[in-house]
């Protein structure tokens, strides 16, 4: 994690920046920049930006995505068919994006029931609504790996996915 957010500042042009921690531990915007990282089997990932961002990241073979699927039916119904289907990469790419948004937002887990899909905008663009704020999540695959990106609306930071040396992507 440490050598992908280290490469994820150089890219955003962030020369002597030193990731901040609240009292949580949550990642604390600082100098004017604002970070997230995930990590999941066979991946590590950071992302720098002026903006606030969030990011997560899983496996696309995760073993017992069912359990993902059977809350979100029992969030709301129809947020799957909204998000393409019911298949495992649907399950996961909108729980990365549910994640992400709650990263940006600094909330828990206990939030992802009040997090839902409002829009497939296209080009791997979601819209998600949190608490009465919208979101928008550019989805992204990487080898076997499902990522998401949350940001403002009226922002869309640069995101680069680099494989580091001496690593799988």
């Amino acid at each position: 994690g440490g050598l992908a957010l280290a490469r994820a500042a150089a890219l955003a042009g962030a020369a002597g920046w030193r990731p901040e921690r609240d009292e949580r531990g949550a990642p604390r915007p600082s100098a004017g920049w604002h970070w997230t990282n995930t990590n999941t089997r066979g991946l590590a990932a950071a992302l720098v930006a002026p903006v606030p961002v969030g990011i997560d990241a899983e496996w696309a073979h995760r073993p017992r995505f069912e359990a993902a699927r059977a809350r979100f039916d029992r969030d709301d119904p129809g947020e799957l068919a909204r998000a393409g289907g019911r298949d495992r990469e649907h399950v996961l790419l909108l729980w990365t994006a549910k994640e992400a948004v709650l990263k940006l937002t600094r909330a828990g887990i206990a939030d992802l029931g009040r997090t839902s899909l409002t829009a497939v905008l296209g080009g791997e663009r979601l819209r998600l609504e949190s608490r009465g704020e919208e979101y928008e999540v550019r989805a992204l695959r990487w080898n076997a790996h499902l990522i998401a990106v949350a940001y403002p609306p009226e922002t869309s930071p640069a995101v680069e996915l680099v494989a580091l040396e001496g690593a799988e992507g």
